[in-house]
Formats: structure tokens, C-alpha cells, sequence
């Protein structure tokens, strides 16, 4: 995934379909956008993570370039650079608030409740 000029959004399913340099179209998931040092990182997991397995999904950082004027996804290559911005982001996951599944259940209900 070098360049994804034409990275497609899927917005009803907040998925991602980036290609990678060999042409093969991977699916993923945004998790959380956040800026370092003046550059913006994405956080992406397989869309095909399954939650039934267990643990917690693997994530990739990208980050966003401009090129010829447009704002496209690129692989982080700096060893050091990947480190920090996934450093970054397990800080944020971090400090998120934790819901089990009970709680997801009656946001659902609460929702449909509202239709």
C-alpha cells in the first residue's frame, strides 16, 4: 500500500478499499485519525477482523500525503516513525472508555427505539 490515490470510502460501512503495490485490493476498517509532528496518521484494521476469536485486532498506521494536489494514504516506511504514531494510537485506545457487550446491546435497542 504505497499510494492510494484512489482510495474507495464505503460510508454505510466505514470501510476502506486500498490497493497495495502489487494491485491487490485490501478491505479495512477506520478505527481513529490523529496528527503528529505536522502529519496525519490513520489507524485501519481488517475489515475481516472477527471479534469472535478473541484478542485484540492488529491495526495500521498510514499516513496522508498530498500528491499532485490530493489527499492520498501512504505506508509509513520509517521504522521509527511507524513506532511513534502506533505508539500514539494505543495511547488514545488507551483512554478510551470501556463498554461490554451489554452496554452495545442497549445502545442498539435504544436506537432502534427511536425509528
Amino acid at each position: 500500500m504505497n499510494e492510494n490515490e484512489n482510495a474507495f470510502v464505503d460510508n454505510e460501512e466505514g470501510i476502506l478499499e486500498l490497493e497495495d503495490e502489487n494491485g491487490n485490493v485490501e478491505r479495512f476498517e477506520f478505527v481513529d485519525r490523529a496528527e503528529m509532528n505536522g502529519i496525519v496518521y490513520y489507524a485501519l484494521i481488517p475489515a475481516e477482523y472477527d471479534e469472535e476469536d478473541g484478542g485484540a485486532a492488529e491495526f495500521v498506521v498510514l499516513k496522508e500525503e498530498i500528491v499532485d494536489g490530493e489527499s492520498v494514504l501512504a505506508t509509513v516506511d520509517d521504522d521509527a516513525e511507524y513506532s511513534a504514531a502506533g505508539e500514539m494510537f494505543l495511547q488514545r485506545f488507551s483512554e478510551l472508555p470501556e463498554l461490554d457487550m451489554d452496554d452495545i446491546d442497549e445502545l442498539e435497542e435504544f436506537d432502534g427505539a427511536k425509528e
